[in-house]
């Protein structure tokens, strides 16, 4: 196959074992960033990835598997094993039967599956929806009296899948070992990184309860909303920005009111704030809403449809779709969202081939020496960490689970805004900014520096470090390292080599650069919302933040591509990572089907487009549901054994998925005339015993106590001076058997600035105290911070 440019990966080989879409998913990642990627199956394997005959399945399909190579048949296991041996690493999909240990790749196995190999979930069914019932994010979405909604078909295969991918990379950057290392992944595990922030506002007691669709306390106005010939995407939480968006929107009323100055205030009277908005959205386009808002430094953005998405000036400016050749016509796809600058992804898929690749060699060896005995995968690794909030900080936070050194820097004068945002002398003398939780979690295994980048002397002991590492991560708004004196152009003086990502909105380098974003700004900036949602209902939200957590899988999978093209040529590069174009991945499916078929429909609340029954279910007791997902016609049969309707069972009006669909209202009243009088945890484990893939839709404070992922060893329970002890989520990846994860707290501001400079810059002991003493490095937030001119020109603080 020819492709357009040098790729990061060329040279690795992957064999990728069917079936399942996550490890689909992770070899389409592999092969756009330049891998070559045989895709097989065993005999009696399903090619999981087509689930029918249909042409948005096809679309998908070839999607998929574009630029892998792929046998039409299946192979023996013989066969399977030659190719494993000529592989750098071996993926098993989550739906196979495959055993990863009868297999020696030269570096790695990946072996994913729905829920692991330990604990009562072990032998469970597993499915999109399945997984996102476990992770709680259903229950805050969607009506008030329910049913919650899910995100969306592929949305938690593909987290799977990048989660993968982090793994893959992870085997190729760490020191080569005489064994091949033996990495597990649970698709569970992995969207438990979407809960974590509810988790945290549920241990300090706050209300997770189901508001209504684009609703969630207490944070308002966050939302979407009808301008004229379109939607705008508006998160406006903080005093500033409410006063901000008030001028913007020329709500003079509503900006004088004191009793709308808050956001807990304002969410009280959310329907009377909103429609003053809408009565003021509709004056003007939402492209001009959003050049507003950037003038007014709120979080406004256009929130475009199929259509818009496709013909996105931004999309445009930055190639952020790839054409996709298929045998049905060409289509455009959202592109890998790496960002790399060197080594660009695909921008043209081609159909995958029928043979096997011919494995080009041997990928570089790292130069670091042979691993010791449970050696993590990125140990020797150093990461000068510059990101805050929640995305950077998990992209960094999961490089430190995997083994590297991140050193994070911050300062009196701008602490990372999870610390909090309540800067009154008692705060800071009650040291409450080392409280929050949100901030402990996300931070768990880093090193801890102060220094006052705004400062020459800050900025030269920054630079110093740099000069060390092997990467730079950051998440500030565009334009603010470059002031600061530590963007790419300075770095590279110091560091030729340095890899440097940089994690934005809509990336840096264009007109829509300075977009203040949240998370909430990128689900709605990339327009998956219009694809999620009950059909006649506003474009809806899956999440208060759910392009946080997205983004910051993608910023790590990024770096680690950057890293490993180092390892193999010493060169370095600038990653340009956008995390809308991050959420642009989910929308893959709805486009495909748009463009196969514009008057198809693209929404399709908790029902699924080709099975059927797929739905959330209410249960005995309050507020408590069950997802289930039916995607054959035996397990069909199963569930009409289950709940009494054997009847169902060889009736022509039920035996196909499209028959079912046509009555699908009448399924689901026969599902729920039995779910009613059920517990949702007892009746999963009855469906899921009969084969039938189901699990309850969680509330968030039941993750922390789910007696399946502390059988799994998921948790990660740390004691910290001044916040205690705290549960937090661990990392989906296991390593030989064993759990990955950093155990040493999250550091408290400037901890480690004397060990840190001592022993990475070689500062004297004299010098490091005059630094103290003039305020260089300090060790609790500052009242210098809000009179400084930058204090405003960080990224808007994420939620």
């Amino acid at each position: 196959m020819q492709f357009e440019s040098q790729r990061a990966l060329a040279g690795m080989t992957v064999t990728e074992i069917g079936g399942g879409a996550a490890s689909a998913y992770c070899g389409r990642l592999l092969a756009d960033a330049g891998a070559s990627v045989t895709a097989v199956r065993m005999i009696g394997d399903a090619r999981a990835i087509v689930r029918e005959r249909t042409n948005r399945e096809l679309a998908i399909s070839a999607y998929l598997s574009a630029d892998k190579s792929v046998p039409d048949q299946p192979l023996k296991l013989e066969s399977i094993q030659r190719l494993c041996r000529a592989a750098d690493v071996t993926l098993v999909g989550e739906d196979s039967s495959f055993c990863a240990l009868d297999v020696s790749p030269k570096r790695a196995t990946i072996d994913l599956t729905w829920f692991g190999r330990k604990g009562p979930y072990k032998t469970w069914r597993g499915s999109d929806l399945v997984v996102e019932a476990l992770t709680a994010m259903p229950h805050r979405v969607g009506p008030v009296e329910g049913p919650p909604l899910h995100a969306g078909d592929r949305h938690a295969t593909m987290i799977g899948g990048v989660t993968a991918y982090i793994a893959a990379m992870a085997a190729m950057l760490a020191k080569p070992t005489q064994v091949t290392r033996r990495f597990e992944l649970s698709i569970l595990e992995a969207n438990l990184v979407l809960s974590e922030m509810d988790i945290h506002y549920a241990e300090g007691g706050a209300s997770l309860e189901r508001h209504g669709i684009n609703r969630f306390s207490p944070h308002g106005p966050v939302g979407i909303y009808p301008c004229k010939g379109g939607w705008v995407g508006i998160t406006a939480t903080t005093p500033d920005q409410w006063k901000s968006l008030c001028a913007a929107l020329q709500m003079e009323k509503e900006g004088a009111d004191e009793k709308l100055a808050t956001r807990e205030l304002r969410f009280e009277r959310l329907d009377e704030v909103e429609q003053a908005m809408i009565r003021a959205l509709g004056a003007g386009t939402a492209e001009q809403w959003a050049e507003v808002g950037r003038r007014h430094r709120v979080p406004i953005v256009v929130v475009p449809d199929a259509a818009g998405i496709l013909s996105h000036p931004i999309f445009a400016a930055r190639e952020s779709l790839a054409v996709l050749s298929a045998r049905s016509g060409q289509f455009k796809v959202p592109r890998t969202p790496f960002g790399l600058s060197k080594t660009p992804t695909s921008k043209r898929l081609n159909a995958a081939d029928g043979e096997q690749f011919a494995h080009p060699g041997p990928y570089a060896s790292s130069p670091q020496g042979e691993a010791a005995e449970n050696d993590l995968p990125l140990s020797g690794l150093t990461v000068v960490d510059f990101t805050m909030g929640w995305a950077g900080p998990l992209a960094s936070r999961l490089l430190a689970d995997l083994g590297a050194e991140v050193l994070k820097i911050e300062a009196g004068r701008y602490p990372d805004w999870w610390r909090g945002v309540n800067w009154t002398p008692e705060y800071i003398a009650a040291k409450q900014y080392e409280e929050a939780k949100h901030y402990c979690a996300l931070n768990r295994g880093k090193r801890g520096i102060s220094l006052d980048l705004t400062n020459a002397a800050g900025k030269k002991l920054a630079l110093a470090l740099v000069a060390k590492a092997d990467a730079v991560i950051d998440n500030q708004a565009a334009g603010v390292m470059d002031r600061l004196g530590l963007g790419y152009g300075d770095l590279v003086t110091v560091n030729p080599n340095i890899v440097m990502t940089s994690m934005s909105a809509f990336g840096t380098g264009n007109a829509w650069s300075d977009t203040r974003a949240y998370g909430s700004t990128l689900e709605q900036g990339s327009g998956l919302v219009h694809f999620m949602g009950n059909p006649g209902t506003p474009p809806t939200m899956a999440h208060l933040a759910y392009g946080d957590p997205v983004g910051g899988l993608y910023g790590c999978a990024s770096l680690l591509t950057a890293l490993a093209y180092k390892r193999h040529t010493g060169e370095g590069q600038y990653v340009n990572v956008s995390m809308v174009e991050s959420m642009l991945q989910f929308t893959t499916p709805a486009l495909l089907q748009y463009q196969a078929d514009p008057a198809a429909p693209l929404r399709w609340g908790n029902r699924h487009p080709l099975f059927a029954p797929h739905a959330i279910y209410q249960c005995a007791g309050e507020d408590r549901w069950l997802a289930m997902a039916i995607d054959s016609t035996e397990m069909f049969a199963s569930l009409a054994r289950v709940i009494g309707r054997s009847e169902w069972i060889g009736d022509a009006a039920f035996d196909s998925a499209e028959s079912r669909r046509r009555r699908h209202d009448q399924i689901d009243a026969a599902i729920s005339a039995w779910t009613t009088k059920q517990e949702p945890h007892q009746a999963a484990a009855i469906l899921q015993k009969a084969g039938i893939a189901a699990a309850p839709v969680l509330h968030t404070e039941e993750i922390v106590q789910n007696p399946h992922l502390i059988e799994a060893g998921f948790f990660i329970d740390l004691v910290r001076e001044f916040s205690g002890p705290q549960r937090q989520a661990g990392v989906a990846i296991m390593q030989d058997g064993k759990r990955l994860g950093a155990h040493a707290p999250a550091p408290r501001l400037g901890e480690h600035s004397w060990p840190i400079l001592e022993r990475h810059v070689g500062i004297e002991r004299a010098a490091y105290e005059a630094l103290v003493n003039d305020g260089v490095i300090t060790f609790a937030p500052t009242s210098l911070r809000r009179s400084s001119s930058l204090a405003d020109t960080r990224t808007a603080k994420t939620t």
